[in-house]
């Protein structure tokens, strides 16, 4: 018991026996010698620490059971003090020793423990042994299990002489106990040598296995930029040598071929143009070799004369030409369409080789397929200079939350104001703004820019651009279907879908002609012999094979499809994306250009000119109040008055939009309107200024507090471009908005714009559409042109609806007959030009090829054509029909490699 429990009275004596104390302190030692006993050979994998640290604080107590030990000083007052400190001295000496031999006995717990975790983990045992050796507590444990020194002398010489015999008998047991307490400390010791041995080979382990670490740093450098682009150069037959990358390759090759049949297979049976596939090298390798092989034969044929081993080699040299031509038609006749060139040209060396004239029908052979090797070249070259439509978006995005955790994330299930990170030399994944980086996007591939613009924070990046640059984060601004990159794929894709009728024609007239031209030859070739007795069959059925090759379609076939592509091809490397030929031919007739206003011809970046709030609040209440009703509005103006506003924007509990007049919004007690003068109006809102300009007016609780006057910039590039489709023959342009009259008649004029439309609802707007295109005399289509997103109905409505910038959805996309992803209007220029000269183009092919061919057939019908000049004559007109198409284009790249 401690000395500030001890009872105050000092009247009492202490009768305490020498057996009471003796059984006290036999009860003492027992109970610590069982506890360190037990914990000492305690398994390790079930410490208690807990229960060890408990003891302690039971020093101030007597054990449980134990009767407490009175007061022994009642008679003697005066040496109350120093009796009492000797009688602790002798009765809790033994209990003075229990902390230190309790906190021994606690100890080896945390070696044990210590010594399983340093197995598992010898680097963090070995920082563990480290603190406890450094540990202040344990070395004061350790010195008083050194030092366990009590001052009997002083307190022997003022205990009293009755006391003083007490203590003399009970020395030879507390000495006895003591021994006991020795041994007990030496297990401890030896117990915490083997733990330090433990301990030793712990700190040991560690120093044997550092290499891991240091193979594991280069792994952890990231990779240059450098190494980021190798995937574009990267090739499936690195690493064999020239046969497996032979085999290779005409396994795929084969691959393709079968692919393709069944491609063109299906889109016969639906309707549909087939997929064209130019030749690569390596089959006009094959082919070259296989028609120099049939030239050899048939040349050894000829020298032979009239030997019996002409004949075989004449039919052997026809056989190796044929053959692949024939094969040609029975998978054209497997597949439902056999009426091409190649069932003309079969006949015709066919029926020449019966008539006897079998050079000739072998020369016919040869060379139709050098005219289409020669063809393949130049279509090569036009296909190769069309701007390239692969997928070369990654399929996923490295998407951070706010712990820094990084996980890849399809792009298609990335939402809304999550972070990406974008490493130098990758494509950007997704639609977003700038938060971290510095460096420079290259958005070619959307734009038609060549020149890489600067980017840094804040700045807006598209999806598909090429970033090069340090490490950018962006904030996902817009989903993946919604990216002007998905806008652009569905655009092509919508394409095939969207044909012209000057194409159609064609297309069907070349396949009808097939049929109509052997009917021609066989009437040719039988009907004069009937009717002109004495004539030469033999020559009229010549005639009827010759007029088979004249008429070959092969360059009818190919003249008013490859205009529309190359002239599609062309704008498209201008950032200009036409919806199939269909949109290019209605745009070649444009007569009447109708503009939306805001974020078409001007900039759409408005800024708040003035604010004009009543006595009652401030300009800052009103743009703080008039951003907070807005705050979830997409429109111009909302975007722009919210952006404005620096104050923190309270939540809004109600939210409700009327297109083309304003919004209301319930903020705690308070319900704002913000809006236009028909919104005001229709709610009863009464005092409004009259202000001419763009301008918003704020009512709250139906009482006006305020307006805001905003401000927009004309494009500089609407003035050019106006004038330009002007003089590519459009007669008349029309400006359609909701604002008020004063800034746009400003802005139109500005943009050099006839008409103007002012205060229109968006119905509005459709139906002045609508009467428009109904009254205005124009014998041309019309065209609306706005940014695809509030105008989706108008876009549907026009003949050619053009949806401009970026910042519409996926509906704009679908809606819209062209899009331009450079944001531009000059874009609108150069397409009204580009798709008049296709046009051009188009029927100019097409003139010429029917009056060369009209002449070649009149020429085999009276028998002045021979069958190898007809030949030669296809294969010239379909070289020079691809030639005079690619002036569209500007530039013919190399013929692709294998």
């Amino acid at each position: 018991m401690s000395e500030n429990n001890r009872p105050d009275s000092e009247q009492k004596k202490d009768q305490t026996t020498a057996e009471d104390i003796l059984a006290q302190v036999d009860s003492i030692l027992a109970d610590l010698e069982n506890s360190a006993v037990a914990q000492l050979f305690a398994a390790p994998e079930k410490p208690k620490p807990e229960e060890n640290k408990k003891p302690p604080e039971k020093e101030e107590s007597a054990p449980p059971g134990e009767p407490e030990p009175p007061d022994k000083n009642a008679e003697q007052p005066e040496t109350e003090p120093e009796a009492d400190t000797s009688h602790q001295s002798v009765s809790e000496s033994p209990e003075a020793e229990t902390p230190p031999e309790e906190a021994a006995a606690a100890e080896p717990a945390k070696p044990s423990e210590e010594s399983d975790a340093a197995e598992e983990s010898p680097e963090d045992s070995e920082d563990e042994f480290d603190e406890e050796e450094d540990s202040p507590n344990e070395a004061e444990d350790e010195g008083d299990w050194d030092e366990p020194e009590f001052d009997d002398e002083g307190i022997e010489d003022e205990l009293p002489e009755e006391e003083q015999s007490q203590e003399a008998e009970f020395e030879p047991i507390v000495e006895e106990k003591s021994d006991r307490l020795q041994k007990l400390k030496e297990k401890l010791k030896n117990h915490e040598k083997d733990k330090a041995e433990k301990k030793e080979q712990a700190k040991s382990a560690p120093k044997e296995k550092p290499k891991p670490k240091d193979e594991k740093k280069p792994e952890e450098k990231k990779p240059e930029p450098s190494v980021i682009e190798a995937p574009e150069d990267a090739d499936d037959t690195t690493g064999m040598n020239f046969v497996q990358k032979a085999q290779y390759r005409a396994k795929m090759r084969r691959r393709e071929q079968t692919r393709l049949r069944r491609e063109n297979a299906r889109r016969i049976q639906e309707g549909a143009e087939v997929t064209y596939q130019p030749m690569t090298r390596l089959d006009m390798q094959s082919t070259g070799a296989r028609l120099a092989a049939a030239a050899i034969v048939l040349v050894a044929g000829i020298a032979m004369g009239g030997s019996s081993a002409a004949l075989p080699l004449c039919l052997l040299a026809f056989l190796i030409t044929a053959l692949p031509i024939a094969a040609h038609v029975l998978t054209n006749l497997t597949h439902g369409s056999f009426f091409d060139e190649y069932l003309l040209v079969l006949m015709a060396s066919i029926g020449a080789f019966a008539l006897g004239s079998r050079a000739e029908a072998t020369i016919v052979l040869i060379l139709f397929e050098i005219g289409k090797i020669a063809g393949d070249i130049v279509l090569s070259s036009t296909y190769q200079a069309l701007p390239q439509q692969h997928d070369f978006m990654p399929e996923k995005a490295t998407v951070v939350n706010m712990k820094g955790e990084q996980r890849q994330v399809p792009l298609a299930d990335i939402r809304l104001g999550e972070l990406v990170l974008v490493h130098s030399g990758e494509r950007v994944p997704i639609d977003g703004v700038v938060l971290r980086g510095d460096g420079t996007v290259d958005d070619s591939v959307l734009t038609g820019e060549n020149v890489p613009m600067a980017v840094d924070k804040n700045t807006r990046v598209l999806a598909g651009s090429r970033y090069n640059g340090s490490l950018m984060l962006i904030r996902v601004i817009s989903r993946y279907e919604d990216c002007a990159v998905r806008q652009i794929r569905r655009v092509q894709n919508a394409a095939a879908e969207h044909k012209a009728a000057l194409e159609n024609s064609a297309q069907r007239n070349a396949k009808r002609l097939v049929p109509v031209v052997i009917v021609i030859a066989v009437l040719a070739a039988a009907l004069p012999p009937l009717f002109m007795p004495g004539s030469d069959m033999t020559g009229w059925v010549y005639r009827g094979l010759t007029l088979l090759i004249a008429c070959c379609p092969t360059a009818l076939a190919l003249a008013v499809p490859l205009a529309f592509v190359c002239g599609g091809g062309r704008l498209e490397s201008e950032g200009v994306h036409m919806k199939g030929s269909e949109a290019m031919e209605r745009t070649a007739d444009l007569r009447l250009v109708v503009f939306n206003k805001t974020g078409t011809v001007t900039t759409g970046n408005l800024q708040i000119k003035k604010i004009y709030p009543t006595q009652e609040f401030s300009e800052k209440n009103c743009l703080a109040l008039a951003a907070a009703a807005e705050q979830l509005s997409q429109h111009p103006i909302a975007r722009a008055i919210a952006s404005a506003c620096q104050e923190k924007l309270p939540k809004i509990e109600e939210f409700e939009e009327f297109p083309g007049r304003g919004v209301r919004a319930r903020i705690g007690d308070h319900v704002l309107l913000v809006g236009n003068r028909k919104l005001m109006v229709s709610r009863g809102v009464k005092g409004l200024p009259d202000i001419d300009g763009t301008v918003v007016y704020i009512a709250c609780e139906g009482e006006h507090i305020g307006v805001i006057e905003l401000e927009d910039t004309v494009r500089p590039s609407a003035a050019d471009a106006i004038k330009k489709i002007k003089d590519q023959g459009v007669e008349r342009t029309v400006l359609i908005t909701g604002d008020a009259e004063t800034p746009t008649q400003r802005i139109a004029n500005a943009a050099g714009i006839d008409t103007v439309h002012c205060g229109l609802m968006p119905e509005e707007k459709q139906a002045k559409l609508d009467f428009m295109m109904r009254t205005i005399p124009t014998d041309g289509t019309t065209a609306y042109v706005g940014d695809g997103v509030s105008d989706i109905e108008q876009l549907k409505m026009a003949d050619v609806g053009v949806a401009m910038g970026t910042r519409g959805s996926r509906y704009s996309a679908d809606a819209a007959n062209i899009l331009i992803t450079a944001n531009d209007l000059s874009g609108l220029g150069e397409a009204v030009q580009v798709c008049k000269t296709t046009h051009g183009v188009a029927m100019q092919n097409l003139t010429l090829l029917a009056a060369i061919k009209l002449v070649l057939a009149v020429l085999a019908l009276i028998g002045l054509a021979q069958m190898w000049m007809a030949v030669i004559v296809d294969a010239v007109l379909t070289v020079l029909t691809v030639f005079n198409t690619t002036r569209l284009l500007g530039s013919k790249p190399e013929i692709p490699e294998e």
